[in-house]
Parts: C-alpha cells; sequence; structure tokens
C-alpha cells in the first residue's frame, strides 16, 4: 500500500478535478484562446484528463504552438515539489483519532466495503481502514484504472499537467499554480464531513460493476473533447447509484473557479500564458470558458 501510495501521489491531489462542471452545451475542444478586453497577447486555457497518456498531446490542435507562444504556464498547482506533496499528503490522509468506519458505516455498508476493497487489494478495512475515504478513493480508482487497462503505469506515468509545467520550465519560462497543495487537500479530505464521504465511497465500491463502461466513456469523450458528454456521464447517468451531493459539486468546482477567476484576469495580462486545468473546469455555466466570455474576453476553440 506504500508503494502504491508513493508512486501516484504526484497527480492523486488533481484526480478529482476531471469529474467536476456544470451542465451547458457548448463546442467541442480542449484548447480554448482567450483574447481581447485588454489583453496585449491571447492565452489559451487546456483541459486536461490526468490519467491520459502523455502522447496525447499530438492529438490537441494548437497545443504545441501554444505552448511555444506563450510565456508562462499555469496549473492548479505547481507539481515541481513532488516531495512536499508526498509529506503532506501522507499527514492529511490519515483518519482523525477516535474515528473508524465501523462507527461511521452501518453494519451492511461496512462489510460490502471491506468485501469490496479486499476484492480489489486482497487487503480490508484493517490494513486501510487508518485511512481517510478521499485516499481510499483515490486508491481505489488508480488501483482500478490500472487493471483495465494494463498498459497504464502509475509508476511511470507523467500526468498531461506535469508534462507542460516541465517543458516550460525546460524553456525557462515562469510556471505558476493557482492553489496550494493545502487548498487541493482541503477539498479532497476535509470540506465535506467525514460521514457524508465515507458513506460516498462505501456505495461507489459496491457498485464498481460498471468502471469499465463508465472509464470507457470518459475516455471517449476527452478525447473528442466532448466536455458536456463527460458532464453527463458524471452527473445525469440515472443508472448511477452514488451521485455527487451539489455540496460536493461545489467545493470541488465552483468554488474552486470562482477563486481562480479572481486570478486570472491579471495572471493573463501581465504575460501570455497557458492555462492548464482539469477538463470540466473549462465546461458549464461555472466553467472558466463561459464566465471569462461574461467577464468581457473572447474565448474562441482553437481547431
Amino acid at each position: 500500500m506504500k508503494t502504491i501510495t508513493s508512486a501516484i501521489v504526484a497527480f492523486t491531489l488533481l484526480m478529482f478535478s476531471y469529474l467536476t462542471m456544470s451542465a451547458q452545451a457548448q463546442e467541442d475542444g480542449l484548447l480554448w484562446k482567450v483574447s481581447g478586453n485588454g489583453l496585449a497577447q491571447p492565452s489559451y486555457i487546456l483541459g486536461t484528463h490526468h490519467l491520459a497518456h502523455v502522447s496525447f498531446v499530438d492529438s490537441i490542435p494548437g497545443l504545441k504552438e501554444a505552448m511555444e507562444n506563450t510565456d508562462q504556464t499555469v496549473g492548479e498547482l505547481l507539481m515541481s515539489d513532488q516531495l512536499g506533496m508526498q509529506t503532506k499528503l501522507q499527514q492529511a490522509a490519515m483518519m482523525p483519532a477516535g474515528e473508524t468506519y465501523s462507527k461511521l458505516l452501518s453494519p451492511e455498508d461496512y462489510t460490502k466495503l471491506d468485501e469490496g476493497l479486499k476484492k480489489l487489494f486482497m487487503a480490508g478495512l484493517d490494513q486501510f481502514g487508518q485511512l481517510k475515504p478521499g485516499m481510499i478513493s483515490m486508491l481505489y480508482t488508480i488501483t482500478t484504472y490500472t487493471k483495465l487497462y494494463p498498459e497504464f503505469n502509475p509508476m511511470s506515468h507523467e500526468a498531461i499537467d506535469g508534462y507542460v509545467q516541465r517543458i516550460a520550465k525546460e524553456k525557462g519560462k515562469t510556471v505558476l499554480g493557482l492553489e496550494t497543495v493545502e487548498d487541493q487537500i482541503y477539498a479532497l479530505f476535509d470540506a465535506e464531513p467525514l460521514k457524508d464521504q465515507v458513506e460516498s465511497l462505501a456505495c461507489a465500491v459496491a457498485n464498481s460493476d460498471s468502471s469499465k463502461d463508465m472509464f470507457d466513456k470518459l475516455n471517449t469523450y476527452y478525447k473528442k473533447g466532448q466536455l458536456t458528454n463527460m458532464y453527463n456521464l458524471a452527473f445525469n447517468d440515472p443508472e448511477d447509484p452514488c451521485k455527487v451531493s451539489q455540496r460536493q459539486q461545489n467545493i470541488i468546482n465552483k468554488d474552486r473557479n470562482d477563486k481562480w477567476l479572481k486570478k486570472l484576469p491579471q495572471i493573463m495580462k501581465d504575460k501570455s500564458s497557458l492555462v492548464a486545468v482539469g477538463a470540466l473546469h473549462l465546461a458549464g455555466e461555472e466553467g472558466l470558458i463561459y464566465q471569462l466570455s461574461k467577464m468581457g474576453y473572447t474565448v474562441e476553440v482553437v481547431k
């Protein structure tokens, strides 16, 4: 378990963002040009999928040119301090003293969660119970993904977010983060009541048989830049027994978008920027694309 944790920590904190957005039909596309409203040079916003193979960047129209022509790269957070991320994540991932899964779940749900973990990991809540549900959820998702797609190697995986930041640094460009590790840890581990988190985890593990179908659709929609379809898969699936609450959607999407939108105008004014964040932060009435348009910018998909 410790080995798995170390291998995925560099992108675990980013995983949850690709499942968050609000619904609104819009043009397909993963790279968007932002101009006007006083900008001397255009900036670009890239939607990422944190489990997509980095080779997919070659399939995104205009991305290489945007990476070359912008003066700085902006991510959800800086990916360079991986050791610091590991330390903070490992500390934050532990259950509070006195809290246990047996206290927070009904006996039936406790058994289902324990059995589901044993089925995947050959280890149950006796081994995992000291971890908060957010951490178990990330481990479960990544391990399931690896099992379903053997070509995915969490030990060597470089997320697209990390790739664009690495290339920018190699070219001597500025790299900024829109939030801190602490911000993402709060959203992932602490913002929602612990009992709600535990119940959501138990539901997801008990209903994991549909994972392959969901991941296949998610990957297909991402590659086609179909943000609205991704949203409908995450939040409007009538067969989904574990719907995300409105509170959780706000915590991991709307609230974060609102904070970023207070920073992005000045960031883009200072330097032409490539902003790379989880794809579903781009979409919907609360998304970056619509909100920047409302603020007076010209926002258009790069084809």
